[in-house]
């Protein structure tokens, strides 16, 4: 089955990092579908007249400034995906006038369509980090609330081609067994990546790492992913994200997975998310990328 990807993209040909993300973790890219989003700035009407008007008649568009930088990036795009042996026809481009802030755009568009997640780039992972890091605005704590925040999200710096495998962190609740699935879901026929269910024992859980562990794998396993894809690890650490930082210091992932809501409480104040720890793994995982799923 394809797998369908909100991907947001900038006018920085340089730092396209969700899109080299897809096409360094993913073996077969012509399995899925892309829609790459490009939002314009408020103030940028010529902006975005020419890029709505440039896939119909791109001959008589006015090649401003910024619409040849936008080209640039489409055009930066279109080569990764052919490199990677994506059809054109399988990409869909949509560029929308910022409204709500480039966050809460990016989710009301995800919430519209059947995308199975939403990939960022630096760019707007920068601005995620800053709604993280403000948890009192009342903007932010809306937007993590309310109905848009309903995909699972990659946050995507610049990627390692060389790393593989994803270390899945789990506290045995439900919203951790939602992104069991989504992993099995999406990595369900990536075979080049191995999955560490991971879980961290501070002395505060109901559940067991065996059972946690017991329950992560009939999860992936109903995504046919076979034992011999799944390793399993425990660790004890009083900070939750500093023992998880920890192992990916040591050791090279393609990607980590955390829910969004823990144990009896929400992950960003059991993760101290809301207290900056999101801005730490934005900014100190220089080749791993993050998948939040809510």
């Amino acid at each position: 089955m394809k797998k369908h990807f909100l991907v947001t993209i900038s006018n920085d040909i340089d730092n396209l990092f969700g899109v080299q993300f897809i096409t360094s973790f993913f073996k077969k890219l012509s399995e899925h579908q892309l829609t790459l989003l490009h939002i314009n700035r408020l103030n940028s009407n010529v902006m975005a007249k020419t890029l709505g008007e440039m896939w119909c008649n791109p001959d008589t568009v006015d090649k401003s400034q910024e619409y040849r930088a936008a080209q640039k990036s489409f055009d930066r795009v279109l080569t990764l995906l052919k490199q990677n042996k994506m059809s054109v026809e399988q990409m869909i481009t949509k560029t929308v006038t910022e409204r709500y802030g480039k966050v809460k755009d990016i989710l009301t568009e995800g919430s519209k369509g059947l995308y199975d997640a939403i990939i960022l780039g630096r760019r707007a992972s920068y601005t995620m980090q800053w709604v993280f890091e403000r948890p009192g605005d009342k903007t932010a704590q809306t937007m993590i609330k309310d109905s848009c925040f309903t995909l699972p999200v990659w946050i995507c710096p610049e990627p390692d081609l060389t790393r593989k495998n994803i270390l899945l962190c789990l506290d045995g609740s439900k919203n951790g067994y939602r992104t069991v699935d989504h992993v099995g879901y999406i990595l369900s026929a990536q075979s080049q990546h191995k999955i560490t269910l991971f879980h961290v024992e501070n002395g505060t859980g109901t559940t067991s790492s065996s059972e946690i562990f017991q329950h992560a794998e009939n999860i992936l396993k109903g995504h046919t992913i076979g034992g011999d894809r799944i390793n399993y690890q425990t660790a004890w650490g009083l900070s939750v994200p500093g023992t998880i930082i920890g192992k990916l210091k040591k050791e090279q992932y393609a990607a980590v997975a955390v829910g969004l809501h823990g144990v009896g409480k929400s992950i960003l104040r059991n993760f101290n998310l809301a207290g900056g720890t999101t801005s730490k793994l934005i900014n100190q995982l220089e080749n791993t990328s993050l998948c939040c799923c809510p």
